[in-house]
């Protein structure tokens, strides 16, 4: 037996175990791998520990020896084995030495992105003292400030001069080390973490950095808010104290011409106040609001009061231009006033006139033209009356109350409307008085005229109704509703002439009727045409009902005579006499002649013209009566032809 046979045991189990350790390497290096690389942010401790485990397993990485010596001692030992045990174990080794071939460039990549971590996470510790001294000066520029005086501003404003110096001197330093963070994350193999702590370490110092310059402003606001609110609070007062004196001396200006200047002298000079007090007013509630946002909380409402006190006094303002805007509806008011007093004063030297032509004319003027202008001027008096009360109410108005005082101007325009009153009673007692010497007339003048004035609209329409003419009746009812109406129009001429006969009675009574006699006469005129006219037209119907009505009752009578004639007589022998039968035919057709003849004329007459129509035009409307009687008579002509002793036939 030789050596390998006696050993191979014992040279197995030395092969299985450096077999086995290369494996278990292999297995460790691929966990350390996955710890390195893994998602999860270590702190910079533990991954030191990984890192370093990592590293020392990656000692010797080449295991060249371990190898070779397993490659040797596999041949060794498969020397006398079976070809399939030699298939078999050469395979396994073959599978260990291709994964340690493969995991080769993987160990080599992971130990480069190692070392890129550790100086990321290295960079991590760096920033926490940076972070602590950033977060320790923003939460001095950010804490809650108190300031209950400028002394209290001042030394706020000195701390936070020592948090600016502190960031300037730490300025280079904090962006020399994002820049170095920066250049960190060009690596390729750089973590996501470093530049989240990049972007933080950025904006937290930008932000603190716009915190401390905000407080810094607010701070030197503040300062500036104390020395602001109480000066322009002493000057918003003087300027309110003028305007309250200005408003005093907004008064009424009763002058036409004074009056609107002084209101636009006022009007320029409220609107200065206005602008100035509202600048000065804004300036001061603004620095209220600034220094609100630091003071202690038992000083707020104080200073919080003294704004209100001015807010209340600015209410001048809106008193002022409430009062100039009095003063200005007050102008016009005035302007208008003036102009309808120097109306009514221009009026009554119009009254007097027409007054005096009335008492002392040098023409010849009838009583009733008298009357007329007497009761003209005295309708004028009352308007004009009625007129001056308005104004003297609108003076009431605008003018000083009992008690008040009344200036030079006012009283002018006081006694100006005051002789307008007397003046106007004077012409009115005058007018009376005048009036009173022919008071007769005056009635029975106001008595013509109520006459007149109802009966002329009556005698328009009248002459309307007369040039519209009669209506054309087609029929027995139509004719005798026209007749109807012509009666009542004849009846209601002769009822409105009693109108005329009164007016005419009170005329008579006057001193003078010249003139009313003549109207008299023109109205008395114009009526005879009117009720001739409807005299005419209610004898004309009448004598048409009249011949259409006989003429119905004849046909009527002629139409019984046939059927009498028709039901009695079966054997066809009348017993009506041939020359009775003819004779009334002869009539019926003598009586719708006559008929038609007054329906053409009363066509004619009734044109408002009388103009006379065709006679052919004026038969018209009665053909169908007289085609309704033709069968009638033809019947009866037929009756009569039955005789032999029948010489003649009957008309048609």
């Amino acid at each position: 037996m030789s050596f390998l046979s006696e050993n191979y045991a014992f040279l197995k189990d030395i092969f299985e175990t450096r077999y086995s350790k290369m494996v278990e390497w292999m297995d460790n290096i691929e966990m350390a791998i996955q710890k390195v690389c893994a998602s999860k942010v270590y702190t910079s401790a533990e991954f030191k520990r990984e890192k370093d485990n990592f590293q020392s397993l990656c000692k010797n990485l080449e295991r060249a020896e371990t190898k070779k010596w397993l490659t040797e001692m596999l041949e060794t030992l498969m020397k006398e084995r079976a070809p399939d045990e030699q298939k078999d174990e050469s395979k396994k080794l073959k599978v260990i030495m291709e994964r340690h071939k493969t995991l080769i460039p993987k160990i080599k990549e992971t130990l480069i992105k190692t070392e890129c971590y550790w100086k990321c996470y290295s960079y991590g510790d760096d920033l926490i003292p940076i972070f602590e001294f950033i977060d320790n000066l923003r939460n001095q520029s950010v804490k809650e400030l108190l300031s209950a005086n400028s002394e209290h501003t001042e030394e706020h404003i000195e701390k936070q001069d020592k948090v600016l110096h502190s960031l300037e001197n730490k300025k280079k330093m904090v962006l020399d080390f994002i820049g170095k963070g920066e250049k960190l994350m060009q690596d390729e193999n750089c973590p996501k973490f470093l530049e989240s702590h990049v972007q933080k370490l950025r904006e937290a110092w930008e932000d603190t950095n716009a915190k401390a310059q905000l407080r810094k402003k607010a701070l030197t606001d503040n300062l500036n808010s104390w020395e602001i609110f109480e000066t322009q609070k002493i000057e918003c007062h003087k300027h309110l104290d003028a305007a309250d004196a200005e408003f005093d001396q907004i008064k009424k200006v009763f002058d036409l011409s004074g009056g609107p200047a002084d209101y636009n002298m006022r009007m320029k000079t409220a609107a200065n106040y206005r602008k100035t007090i509202e600048e000065v007013y804004n300036t001061v509630k603004d620095s209220n609001d600034c220094l609100q946002q630091m003071l202690p909380e038992d000083r707020k409402s104080g200073m919080n009061d003294e704004v209100k006190e001015l807010t209340k006094r600015c209410e001048i303002l809106t008193k002022t231009d409430e009062k100039l805007a009095g003063i200005d509806e007050f102008n016009k008011r005035l302007n208008t006033f003036d102009i309808n007093v120097k109306d009514l004063e221009n009026w009554l030297e119009e009254g007097n006139k027409r007054l005096d032509s009335i008492k002392n004319t040098k023409d010849a003027i009838s009583p009733e033209d008298r009357v007329t202008k007497a009761m003209e001027v005295q309708e004028d008096i009352g308007k004009k009356t009625d007129f001056c009360s308005k104004q003297e109410a609108e003076k009431t108005e605008i003018f000083p109350k009992a008690g008040e005082k009344v200036s030079s101007d006012a009283k002018r325009f006081i006694k100006r409307i005051e002789g307008v009153r007397a003046a106007l009673n004077k012409l009115d007692d005058e007018v009376k008085a005048e009036c009173s010497k022919f008071s007769e007339d005056v009635k029975y003048w106001a008595e013509f005229q109520t006459g007149i004035k109802a009966f002329d609209p009556w005698l328009k329409k009248a002459e309307k109704r007369k040039v519209d003419g009669l209506k054309t009746p087609t029929s027995l009812v139509e004719a005798c509703e026209v007749l109807g109406s012509t009666k009542n129009f004849q009846d209601e001429c002769e009822t409105k002439i009693k109108l005329i006969d009164d007016a005419s009675v009170s005329a008579g009574k006057m001193g003078s009727h010249t003139d009313a006699d003549s109207k008299i006469q023109m109205y008395r005129a114009r009526w005879a045409v009117v009720h001739q006219t409807s005299i005419d037209w209610v004898k004309r119907m009448t004598t048409l009902v009249e011949c259409w009505n006989q003429l119905d009752g004849n046909v009527v009578e002629l139409s019984s005579w046939v059927t009498a004639k028709d039901s009695s007589a079966p054997d066809g022998q009348s017993e009506i006499s041939i020359e009775k039968l003819e004779s009334q035919l002869v009539t019926l057709k003598t009586m719708f002649a006559e008929k038609q003849r007054l329906v053409a004329d009363l066509e004619a007459y009734g044109s408002g013209n009388n103009t006379a129509k065709p006679a052919a035009a004026a038969a018209a409307p009665e053909a169908a009566p007289a085609a309704a009687t033709a069968p009638e008579a033809a019947a009866a002509t037929e009756s009569t032809e039955t005789a032999p002793e029948q010489p003649t036939e009957a008309p048609q």
